[in-house]
């Protein structure tokens, strides 16, 4: 994860926002078995990869993104995952017109030949990197935007399965060695009140956290995406 500068219901359409398998539960089964420094690795070389090109894709259409971000132009067309990677056809919206939010998948930066058309649209979580964006308010009133944009990647599902996170200590510590060979970048969200970091429907808090950095998921999420992803928790 990186902080930086089947109908129509709103929870499918919201992408694998509302529906996340984030890093600490997909990496439960895989971090489990065999040589976790050796899959810790593989696991944050795809991350890169993904990490990499979504930054260029949006910084090479910056000014395309804001306006989508901004009033929904476009975003139709640009925020979008979960598509025909040939097309661009299909898949699920993504813009949040009160977050001001967009996300992407690897099948829109296959689309858009940001990655190559041999790239799996499926990471080592058996799910999918998605690329959060959102515009930057000041607090004024009204807010204005600063001209600053966040982005927060998250492994996510975008099929609209959503398995209840079962919490276990042992496999936290062990997803925090993946987030480790992240450079700094990567980080968790807890299944539990893990002190540092919580993810609690009893504290009602809702946490991403890294080395130096942590947000609130409700700064990314919309109020029906956290419900759903409170409703994962064990507790």
């Amino acid at each position: 994860m990186n902080k930086s500068s089947k109908g129509v219901a709103l929870i499918e359409i919201a992408v694998g926002l509302t529906l996340v398998s984030f890093i600490l539960v997909a990496s439960f089964s895989l971090l489990s078995k065999g040589n976790e420094v050796t899959k810790a690795k593989s696991i944050s070389s795809d991350w890169t990869q993904f990490a990499t090109a979504a930054d260029a894709h949006f910084t090479s259409n910056r000014s395309a993104y804001i306006a989508a971000m901004t009033d929904g132009t476009d975003a139709d067309k640009l925020c979008k995952v979960n598509v025909d990677s040939k097309t661009g056809e299909g898949g699920m919206i993504t813009y949040d017109e009160t977050l001001h939010r967009c996300a992407i998948d690897s099948s829109m930066l296959k689309f858009h030949a940001a990655l190559p058309s041999t790239a799996s649209d499926i990471n080592p979580y058996r799910e999918r990197w998605v690329a959060i964006f959102k515009l930057v308010y000041d607090r004024d009133d009204p807010p204005k935007p600063t001209g600053g944009v966040e982005s927060f990647i998250v492994s996510a599902t975008v099929d609209g399965s959503a398995p209840i996170v079962l919490a276990d200590p042992k496999l936290y510590d062990n997803a925090l060695t993946a987030s480790g060979y992240t450079q700094g970048n990567g980080g968790v969200v807890p299944d539990a009140d893990r002190a540092t970091c919580i993810a609690s429907r009893a504290l009602n808090r809702y946490e991403s956290c890294g080395a130096g950095w942590k947000i609130n998921l409700p700064d990314f999420l919309t109020s029906t995406e956290v419900q759903a992803f409170a409703n994962r928790l064990s507790k």
